[in-house]
């Protein structure tokens, strides 16, 4: 009975998420080979200085927000020799890629689950504009962390060729497919003995603080620890069960765009450079502030949410009971 059902969780969550993920891996592909990634580029680089950094470095940040992080530091250790750069800059720049990366997928994720694509895009986009403004602000105030950066870290770039490409995408599915396997039986067994009961104990006020029930409990762990790209289609079977209230899953939702992965993200960040000052309390006390923020925002505009940022199936869900 409890490997039915098992079989049954698995299947659920990852049909959704290969849905997303298999069309989007030729889409970045095309993106990529047709030189808009540059283009977009091109576009970003006066943009950074708004947060202080050269322009050199904005095709770092658009190859994580089009195609993903690993991508983007294969160029970063390319790049980075050749310019002066400060341990700020640097720290800027993860903070940047942190809370804004593999954008199309991780929308298109966030759309499935009843959210606008566009309307989370610019969401990442301009918090992650905001927060970075705010850290450049600081550390030129306090003259923090302006010692030259010197990295020391380095990454073999992927085999050229369309076949060793195609060989690396299947891999990275099937790493998804494991990643789901474990994660869903992971959270079956914490069902059966009992500990989602004690963790929902400890979650459930600090949650609630930020507008979201105790039914999206699922969705905050998941996403937080896992990340949106592994952890969508558990967001997504979560949403389709009906059982929680569009608010919930709305926060959820935004607050998971811009604090998740807290584990991998954070380590493969402080890893390269990234100073913890950023990389760790920024990140997620900006995170944190701006998600308390659209809760006021959406018990102001809740209509205009449900009527323009809402798809179907999200406006279907039922309203959060008040207590």
């Amino acid at each position: 009975m409890f490997l039915k059902k098992l079989f049954q969780e698995i299947k659920d969550v990852i049909i959704p998420l290969y849905k997303i993920l298999i069309p989007f891996v030729f889409i970045i592909k095309l993106l990529e080979v047709t030189g808009i990634v540059d283009l977009i580029a091109k576009a970003f680089a006066p943009l950074m200085g708004l947060i202080g950094l050269p322009p050199e470095l904005g095709i770092i940040w658009v190859t994580a927000l089009v195609v993903n992080i690993y991508a983007a530091l294969i160029l970063f250790v390319n790049i980075l020799p050749s310019i002066d750069v400060s341990v700020a800059q640097i720290t800027i720049l993860t903070v940047a890629m942190l809370l804004c990366h593999n954008l199309l997928i991780e929308s298109a994720i966030s759309r499935s689950a009843g959210v606008s694509f566009l309307f989370t895009s610019f969401y990442r986009l301009i918090s992650a504009f905001f927060v970075c403004c705010v850290l450049n602000l600081i550390y030129s105030k306090f003259n923090y962390l302006d010692e030259p950066f010197i990295t020391s870290f380095t990454l073999e770039p992927p085999l050229p060729g369309l076949w060793f490409w195609l060989k690396d995408q299947i891999l990275y599915l099937f790493y998804v497919f494991i990643i789901v396997v474990v994660l869903v039986t992971i959270l079956e067994i914490l069902k059966a003995i009992g500990i989602e009961k004690f963790l929902k104990k400890i979650l459930v006020p600090p949650l609630k603080f930020f507008g979201i029930s105790e039914s999206a409990m699922n969705i905050i762990i998941v996403g937080m620890t896992i990340g949106l790209q592994f952890g969508g289609g558990i967001l997504i079977k979560e949403v389709n069960s009906a059982k929680i209230d569009k608010q919930s899953v709305f926060l959820s939702i935004l607050m998971i765009n811009l604090v998740h992965a807290i584990i991998e993200d954070t380590l493969l960040m402080l890893a390269v450079g990234g100073h913890f000052s950023g990389v760790i309390f920024a990140r997620i006390i900006f995170g944190l502030l701006i998600s308390l923020l659209m809760l006021k925002i959406y018990q102001i505009f809740n209509l205009f949410f449900e009527n323009y940022i809402f798809n179907e199936k999200l406006k279907q869900l039922p309203n959060l009971k008040k207590k």
